[in-house]
């Protein structure tokens, strides 16, 4: 039996009286790349926050890396990465920057910004302000970012959404390459024809 990254029981959240979260249950293997797909307003986002600490469960266990993630959240964290549908990045500095910045918050060692941004296909514009980069640059840079830790755990949300179609193949060898590694992938997405092309399984959120 495969070693389980994320193991979630009876989860719930609430924004007041509005129920987010319902009661759900799931387990994500480790090596594994899952889809968590559904409407918008089903809650995916809300268990993706919870998942990575930015809100703490109401109700409900989260098991992360064989942790209960409200007694070793900071553990945890230097664990993941994380890359969201809306960019989040340094724009007045430049994509070295943003991944030396990022490498120095973790303590990374010998890290080499370079490398990764060849993979996402930045390079040549590694220099230029963010400020001054595309939607789908952006986007790439992101997934960039959510991988300078060499996370165990990779959460994605919408990772190929802007880009063109050979960009979004690159990311999504990229994926496959870090699952590779050993690393777990959750993704969030709307496309059923990205989750079918990536995802060992997929969840629905209804």
């Amino acid at each position: 039996m495969r070693e389980k990254t994320i193991i979630v029981e009876g989860l719930e959240y609430r924004y007041g009286k509005i129920t987010a979260v319902y009661n759900i249950s799931f387990e994500v293997a480790r090596q594994e790349i899952l889809g968590f797909l559904g409407p918008n307003g089903a809650g995916k986002s809300t268990t993706v926050r919870i998942l990575t600490g930015q809100l703490r469960p109401q109700t409900g266990k989260i098991t992360v890396f064989g942790m209960n993630i409200n007694q070793n959240l900071k553990r945890i964290q230097t664990r993941i990465g994380v890359s969201f549908e809306q960019p989040n990045l340094y724009e007045q500095m430049t994509a070295l920057e943003n991944l030396n910045l990022f490498a120095s918050l973790f303590n990374m060692v010998n890290f080499d910004a370079m490398s990764l941004l060849k993979k996402v296909g930045l390079t040549g514009r590694e220099k230029e302000k963010v400020a001054s980069y595309s939607k789908g640059m952006k986007q790439r840079l992101m997934v960039a970012r959510s991988l300078v830790n060499n996370p165990e755990l990779l959460f994605l949300d919408e990772p190929t959404s802007s880009l063109d179609p050979a960009s979004a193949d690159s990311i999504r060898n990229l994926l496959l390459e870090v699952r590779e590694k050993g690393a777990t992938v959750f993704l969030t997405t709307h496309d059923m024809w990205e989750a079918d092309k990536l995802c060992d399984r997929v969840a629905f959120l209804n």
